[in-house]
């Protein structure tokens, strides 16, 4: 699969509070990259803007791929059909908890990824992923010459960073299309995978 330069997209901050599902029109959507977009709304006083990631099919449809992509500054990066960002994950009182890495297929739904990399990286060390999972969170990511470091925040002793290209992001995103499951946020609703790795053990 050929792929072209990824973009990054900076500077969005503040989780979007509006707008689910597909809509027929969106006015304020900003194309990025192959079909993906941003829609930005002021919220208020106290919150500022919002911004949420999109994508728009060819017949003008637009389907939400994940509405928190605020709080940080990070990039969002994209290749043809893929794309790969860090969006704010909320707890099940709504509240902004810790960040979790993304993956997403246009059309979508978005998958999170974050346990799939750090499997990766724990492979990649010849580490018992059961071990190491639930003792690292999604920090940031930078773009690379051969596909993105993403970085984990955790182990101080044993800092976690791992580079993936776009074919091993395409092959986590069929992997979970196929054994993930679907998740849901209701408020605004939205559906994304994920795959279950269980519990994290307990640190001894």
């Amino acid at each position: 699969m050929k792929h072209r330069p990824p973009l990054f997209v900076l500077g969005l901050s503040i989780p979007l509070l509006f707008a689910q599902g597909c809509e027929k029109s969106q006015p304020d959507f900003r194309p990025i990259s192959g079909g993906f977009g941003v829609v930005t709304k002021w919220i208020g006083v106290d919150s500022g803007p919002g911004g949420g990631l999109y994508y728009k099919d060819g017949n003008s449809r637009i389907t939400l791929i994940w509405p928190f992509i605020g709080l940080s500054e990070e990039p969002m990066l994209f290749t043809n059909n893929l794309g790969f960002f860090i969006g704010e994950m909320p707890d099940d009182q709504g509240r902004m908890g810790t960040g979790a890495y993304f993956a997403v297929e246009a059309p979508g739904p978005a998958v999170d990824v974050s346990e799939d990399i750090l499997k990766l990286w724990a492979e990649s060390r010849n580490l018992d992923f059961e071990k190491v999972k639930g003792r690292y969170v999604p920090l940031q990511i930078t773009q690379t010459a051969t596909g993105i470091q993403v970085h984990f925040l955790g182990d101080e002793k044993l800092p976690a960073t791992c580079v993936v290209n776009w074919q091993q992001i395409s092959n986590i995103i069929e992997d979970v299309k196929r054994t993930g499951k679907e998740r849901v946020i209701e408020k605004p609703h939205v559906i994304y995978l994920k795959k279950d790795y269980g519990a994290a053990s307990s640190p001894k």
